[in-house]
């Protein structure tokens, strides 16, 4: 028995007990409550699903990561005409919209190019620094792993 009265045993187990919790913590779900729309799956059927998928122990909040020519539907100019509404529906239940900068990219396009609320997120950045415009250097990283490794330039 040690002075503060507790045993070896009685410090490993509480140990081992600390680090489980923490490693089931740590390991949680990654990418629940993401919804992707590209590659035939349009911004209206991952709204759709978002909406209809979702149950009462999930959080609130959602995301739908725009990828390909999905990405052209939310831009500020030029946007497809529901645009502007899916963006909207999507606020009111709790949804947020991502775009990969790798997409921007692809299609031309910056940040600025899209509607008020939609954000541009990146994926890992290469190796070779060149690659990599100073905005993009500046985004935010995707929020979860799913959507980095989705956003990561192939």
């Amino acid at each position: 028995m040690s002075s503060s009265g507790f045993s070896f045993s009685t410090w490993v187990l509480s140990l081992v007990l600390a680090l489980g919790i923490s490693s089931a913590l740590g390991a949680g779900p990654r990418g629940q409550n993401l919804f992707i729309a590209g590659d035939g799956f349009t911004l209206d059927q991952a709204l759709a699903d978002a909406q209809k998928e979702r149950t009462p122990q999930d959080s609130p909040r959602y995301r739908i990561l725009a990828t390909g020519e999905e990405v052209r539907r939310l831009m500020g100019v030029g946007a497809a005409p529901d645009g502007y509404d899916l963006l909207v529906r999507a606020r009111k239940s709790g949804g947020t919209f991502f775009v990969c900068s790798k997409d921007l990219k692809a299609l031309g396009l910056k940040p600025a190019d899209m509607l008020p609320g939609v954000v541009a997120v990146r994926g890992y950045l290469p190796y070779d620094p060149s690659k990599v415009e100073d905005w993009e250097r500046r985004l935010p990283r995707a929020p979860d792993a799913k959507s980095v490794a989705v956003c990561s330039a192939d």
